[in-house]
Formats: C-alpha cells, sequence, structure tokens
C-alpha cells in the first residue's frame, strides 16, 4: 500500500539498491522490465545512486547491458535504503502526522519542505487515508491503533526516523533480553540484526503509545495466537524481565505480533524442521480456511507431492504474516517480478480473493508480499526433473567410450546421471524391459541403427565433431521429445 504513495523515482532507486547490494551487477534491461520503464531512465537512477552512496560504495562497472556496484560491506542493505528513503517526502509528513503533528506550517519547518510542497502533499496525504477507510465525512481520520503503530514502525524502518520514537537504551536492553531469551528457547532459532531493529522499534512504539492510546484484538485472533508456542514463550520471557515492556494481555498480543511476522533462521537443519514442523501446524493446520487457501493453491500450481514441502515452506511466512490482519504495512525488501511471473501472480492473487470473499474476511493484502510469494512458487512451476535421466553410451571401442564419456562428465547438467555400462552394441540398451525409466542413449553413428528408441528411450547419433554440440543441446532440453530427438539426428 506505502508503496503506491512513495516517489516513483525513489521506490526505483531503492529497488536498484537492494538488487546491486543482493547481486552486485544487473542487467539493465531485464531490470527496466520489470520496473517497467525504459533502461536509460534505469541508468539515471543508478548514477542517482551512485552520487548519493559514494562514500559507501568501493568500486562500480559499467557495460553496454549491465552495471556493477561493489558496497563496502560494512553497510548493511537497510542503511543505504534508507538514506534514499529519507528523500521522500510523502514519508516524512506521514511520518510527522503520525508521531502527533497536525500543524502543517510546523511539519513544513521540521521537514524542511515547502509550505506550498507540504500543502500538496497534504491532498495526498488524505487520499491515502481515503483509500484505507480512515477519512471520515466529516473531513477527520480516524486510523486504528493497530495500523497506527505498523505505519508508524515502517516509516521509522524505511526512513531511520528515529526521533519519532522514545527509544533509550533500558528499553535497547530489555527488549534485547527478550529476543535473546525467545531465540534460545525456540530451537534456536536467530532473528537476522535487521529483523530485530525493527522488532525493537515496534516494542518502543507501543511502551510509546501503550497507555494513552490501547491497542485491541478480537477473542479469535486471541485464541489463534495463545495456543502458539511463540506467544507462550514470549509470556514467559516477559516474566524474566528487569522491567515490564507491556502491561495488559492486548500489549502482549501485539508484541507477539512482531516477532510473529519477521523472518528467521536457524544453524540447525534439524532444529530448523522442528521449528517449521511446530509453526505449520499452527498456522496451517490448525486452521482450516488457512488450509484450504493452501490446498487451492496447491491446485492452482499443480504440485506434485515432493514439491509440496517446498510449497509449504514458502507459503508458511506469508500467511503468518495475516494473523490478526497486520500483514499490510509490514515492512520488507521489495520483490518486483518478470513477465512470466507476472502471469502467475495475477492468478494467484485471483485466488487469494475470491478465497477472501467465499469466507467474508476482512483480510488485507500486501501486494510487495504476494510478489515475494510468487517469486517462490514460479521456481516450483519451472517442472524440474525430480531425477536424474541415465545417459548411456554405445561405442564400437574402449577409446571412444572413454572420449564419449569424458565429455559428458564434463559438460553434462546434473539432471542427467551417467551410466557405466559398456555397450558395443545398440541392440544391448534399447530393451524397455530392462528400462522402464526415461533415458537416453548416445549411440557413435557407426553403430546408429533407425526406430529402435521407444517414448521412453531416445536415441542420438554422435561423432567426435557432434557430441558436444548435442550435450549443449541436452542440457537445454531437460525432458527431450521426440521432435528434439529427430532435431539432434539431423544436427548429428
Amino acid at each position: 500500500m506505502l508503496e503506491n504513495y512513495l516517489e516513483r523515482n525513489l521506490f526505483r532507486q531503492v529497488y536498484l539498491c537492494e538488487q546491486l547490494y543482493d547481486k552486485k551487477t544487473i542487467q539493465l534491461h531485464e531490470i527496466a522490465e520489470q520496473l517497467e520503464v525504459c533502461p536509460s531512465t534505469v541508468t539515471n537512477d543508478l548514477e542517482t545512486i551512485i552520487d548519493l552512496l559514494e562514500p559507501q560504495i568501493v568500486s562500480t562497472s559499467k557495460a553496454r547491458n549491465r552495471y556493477t556496484v561493489v558496497f563496502d560491506s560494512t553497510y548493511s542493505r537497510l542503511s543505504l535504503t534508507q538514506t534514499i528513503y529519507q528523500r521522500s517526502y510523502f514519508l516524512s509528513i506521514l511520518g510527522q502526522y503520525l508521531a502527533g503533528e497536525r500543524n502543517w506550517g510546523t511539519i513544513a519547518e521540521t521537514t524542511f519542505i515547502s509550505l506550498s510542497k507540504v500543502y500538496n502533499l497534504r491532498t495526498e496525504l488524505k487520499s491515502f487515508f481515503a483509500e484505507l477507510g480512515y477519512l471520515k465525512t466529516d473531513g477527520t481520520v480516524m486510523i486504528p491503533e493497530k495500523d497506527y503503530r505498523y505505519l508508524l514502525l515502517s516509516v521509522v524502518q524505511y526512513t531511520n526516523q528515529t526521533e519519532l520514537t522514545q527509544l533509550n537504551q533500558p528499553i535497547r536492553q530489555t527488549s534485547r533480553q527478550l529476543m535473546d531469551y525467545v531465540e534460545s528457547h525456540f530451537f534456536s532459532r536467530y532473528y537476522p540484526e535487521e529483523e530485530k531493529q525493527l522488532i525493537l522499534l515496534g516494542i518502543a512504539i507501543g511502551l510509546q503509545r501503550g497507555n494513552a492510546y490501547p491497542i485491541s484484538f478480537t477473542q479469535q485472533e486471541k485464541k489463534q495466537a495463545q495456543r502458539t508456542p511463540l506467544y507462550q514463550l514470549i509470556e514467559k520471557g516477559l516474566q524474566q524481565l528487569p522491567f515490564s515492556l507491556c502491561h495488559t494481555e492486548d500489549e502482549r498480543l501485539y508484541l507477539y505480533s512482531l516477532f510473529n511476522s519477521r523472518n528467521y533462521l536457524c544453524s540447525n537443519l534439524e532444529l530448523l524442521q522442528k521449528d517449521y514442523d511446530v509453526v505449520y501446524q499452527n498456522h496451517v493446520l490448525a486452521n482450516p480456511l488457512v488450509a484450504e487457501l493452501s490446498q487451492k493453491l496447491v491446485a492452482l500450481l499443480s504440485l506434485s507431492e515432493t514439491d509440496q514441502l517446498l510449497f509449504e515452506k514458502a507459503f508458511l511466512p506469508f500467511i503468518r504474516s495475516t494473523w490478526a490482519d497486520t500483514q499490510i504495512f509490514q515492512p520488507e525488501k521489495i520483490y518486483l517480478l518478470t513477465t512470466k511471473q507476472k502471469r502467475l501472480h495475477q492468478q494467484v492473487s485471483q485466488v487469494l480473493d475470491d478465497w477472501i470473499s467465499e469466507n467474508q474476511l476482512t483480510l488485507r493484502w500486501n501486494d510487495n508480499l504476494i510478489r515475494r510469494l510468487v517469486i517462490s512458487l514460479s521456481l516450483l512451476e519451472e517442472k524440474l526433473p525430480k531425477k536424474a535421466i541415465e545417459v548411456f553410451i554405445v561405442a564400437p571401442s574402449d577409446f571412444r567410450f572413454l572420449y564419449y564419456y569424458q565429455q559428458l562428465e564434463a559438460l553434462l547438467s546434473e539432471h542427467f546421471s551417467i551410466s557405466n555400462m559398456i555397450c558395443t552394441k545398440l541392440t544391448e540398451v534399447v530393451d524397455d524391459t530392462f528400462f522402464c525409466a526415461k533415458r537416453i542413449i548416445l549411440c557413435d553413428n557407426s553403430l546408429y541403427q533407425e526406430d529402435l528408441g521407444s517414448e521412453n528411450t531416445l536415441i542420438y547419433p554422435i561423432t567426435f565433431q557432434t557430441i558436444q554440440p548435442i550435450i549443449a543441446q541436452l542440457n537445454q532440453e531437460i525432458y527431450p521429445t521426440k521432435l528434439h530427438a529427430e532435431e539432434l539426428k539431423t544436427n548429428s
């Protein structure tokens, strides 16, 4: 939602910065397609980023369709993007408004924005509030406390305007103790530093607003949270602290929402799997409506049983963040899609919207998090082979067999396995009675015979000159078809 009101040039620059931080090198035409602008616009944005972040950049280089930027590793991705977000006029006035300032002249002074520009931004802000249903017919703005806190949290996280929150050393230390308690008692999970900082800011905002502006959750939301080990751990962890970070049940649930929605890791695969099993049980299997949504998406993607676990791993963090309808303003890096992924995004969004409508729910989706989910699901859609295809060699001599074998070993992708069987006649290896799975036979041209292949057995004639191009084409075609086999025969 916030991204729709962020200045478009800043949105592009943040995305480019995040991509460069993660990948170091980006392809201009590919990223221009994702941003839906021309490559020259991307180039201009990159030059702006380089000027703005020059002290944090180690090196840059560019080619015709490629740009490389290496950042100093001592800077986090968040610290770099915060420098860009800080240039957003919209986020500046939104932060001031949420911090309680209502005098537009004062907002102009504190944000160093001209008064005329502030009044224009005020119109944008009203449109933002109206779209969310906060703007009443009499012109007043009523923001539910849950949304208020998460909006303020997003602004502070994106722009590093920590002056908007009351964050002192005792709060920092006590909040860290609570995080340590949760991490050490929940299958050794750990939250990356950026996630901890976000939880810390959220706690500070809760303490700042808790007395004057209490937050509330429904009975159903309370029941869903209270049965989870994470909520129970937070409850126990709060009892170990030198002073209380919250004073009511609803404030504890707010703390739970901060931990529950964030990404975490684990250095032990077995413990990570146990963590996943527990969380999936509580958020998906124990909730019939969510389990139904999960199955709808599985059906959409036509996933096999072997893909189920990967799907669940992608689906779980997405659905966790929907608890108590807190997903819409969750701070996160920007995710954009390729043309192919956009088609899947439309299908997934339709399933999500239909599910909400059918069950009369009031959830609001965060489209950036839907895009993150779609990127993960698109990898499952590629239908990579579940089992390596075995490749046999038929050759008239040991030398030819070893030559072909070495070429295959050096060039063939991991989607194939090479048989050690030495065959000197094609008829020795074409009988499907003994070979039920899909396989490929590379037969020296001198031993090749027409029409001995079948649906599961594809035979290609090879020579010393054609073996390498045939391997290259096999790598491109993971599951070769009869038509493709004919093409390879023609090429050989």
